[in-house]
């Protein structure tokens, strides 16, 4: 038990450290404040400057990657600890677990896409989603944080169907939600004619927007798949598939939210602001249907 927790608080240390690099990386190439030299415009940078952002990048990835393997080994060998209390393999059994592994989705997201376009600016943002996933979980009371004995209807085979299917799906909004903050800051800096460095290494907006629909797309049908799954098992632990539990009503309106949000794109063309606004906005939802569901309302769900 003191194994697990001690991975997760360097997890949390780690993530806290890449998402500090990033922000750094984002102000490292900075404008010189001095006056330009006869044949130079005042505008120019220091090539200096564009070295060490580059190193501050490198630097936050590979941190970014070790958190990750870090937090690969927590989820592993809480999963260990299950198998010894509850003869269940399933790292996410509760509010603590669940947390830590959309973490770990979060940041295995962002390593993909910043292997696939190399545009580091965003680890400041989605890095620092899941930076805050991980603090989140480490507020919770010592007795959430313990892998205890499973209630009967957890421990099935279904916990690791539903559960992760249903978290990933989480962690894709949450990259959504980021890239629609950092969409909002880079229009709001256009708009301002704003030249400062820390903007100019974001993508265009059309890229930051399209970023941001394609994790949409991809958690959308995974959250579709995860109520699937979750009203089965409920049908199998409590002999109905639907009973309008808060966890289920708000995984619900989740799903719609979403789904209007995908409806108006390809049919009335919304993108930009809008979209930005709308992916921050589902994001919130995510959040009160993870968190604020299992403390503010009572229902079966309410042990998770």
């Amino acid at each position: 038990m003191v194994r697990s927790l001690f991975l997760f608080d360097m997890t949390f240390w780690l993530y806290l450290a890449a998402l500090t690099l990033y922000i750094a990386y984002l102000f490292a190439r900075r404008p010189i404040m001095t006056l330009a030299p006869a044949g130079h415009s005042a505008g120019n940078f220091d090539e200096r400057d564009g070295a060490w952002a580059m190193q501050l990048g490198q630097t936050a990835t590979l941190i970014t990657v070790f958190g990750w393997i870090v937090n690969t080994g927590a989820l592993f060998m809480r999963a260990f600890e299950r198998m010894q209390t509850s003869g269940t393999f399933a790292p996410w059994s509760n509010q603590f677990e669940a947390m830590a592994y959309v973490s770990w989705a979060i940041i295995l997201g962002y390593v993909l896409l910043e292997l696939r376009y190399k545009i580091k600016a965003i680890g400041a943002f989605v890095v620092g989603i899941g930076f805050i996933a991980m603090g989140a979980a480490s507020l919770l009371p010592y007795r959430y944080q313990t892998a205890e004995p499973l209630v009967p209807a957890l421990n099935s085979y279904w916990i690791y169907i539903h559960v992760s299917i249903t978290l990933t799906s989480y962690a894709a909004f949450a990259m959504a939600g980021g890239l629609g903050v950092m969409y909002l800051f880079k229009e709001r800096a256009e708009r301002r004619g704003s030249t400062s460095r820390f903007y100019a290494a974001f993508p265009d907006l059309e890229t930051i927007d399209e970023l941001g629909y394609k994790a949409i797309t991809i958690g959308f049908p995974l959250l579709a798949f995860g109520i699937i799954l979750g009203a089965m098992w409920a049908n199998y632990a409590w002999g109905g598939y639907w009973s309008w539990d808060p966890k289920e009503t708000w995984s619900l309106i989740v799903w719609l939210i979403y789904g209007a949000y995908i409806h108006a794109r390809m049919t009335r063309g919304w993108e930009g602001h809008r979209a930005a606004i709308y992916a921050v906005f589902g994001f919130l939802m995510v959040i009160f249907c993870f968190w604020g569901v299992n403390f503010l309302l009572s229902g079966l769900h309410a042990y998770a």
